[in-house]
């Protein structure tokens, strides 16, 4: 299953949920991008909006 992680800095728990993921990586893929970057243009969204179409699972962290 392709996994992926968002991080948006919006959940107070967010490294539960990331650990969990950790675990999960020997059997799925996960891949994380980092929404929280204040660089980000517009080629960066184009990456999110694909990875997000991509995946078969998408959380927010």
């Amino acid at each position: 299953m392709k996994i992926l992680e968002l991080h948006s800095g919006l959940f107070p728990d967010a490294q539960t949920v990331v650990a969990a993921l950790r675990r999960l990586e020997p059997a799925h893929r996960v891949d994380s991008i980092d929404l929280r970057r204040r660089d980000m243009k517009d080629e960066d969204w184009d990456r999110v909006v694909a990875a997000i179409l991509g995946s078969d699972l998408t959380i927010t962290t």
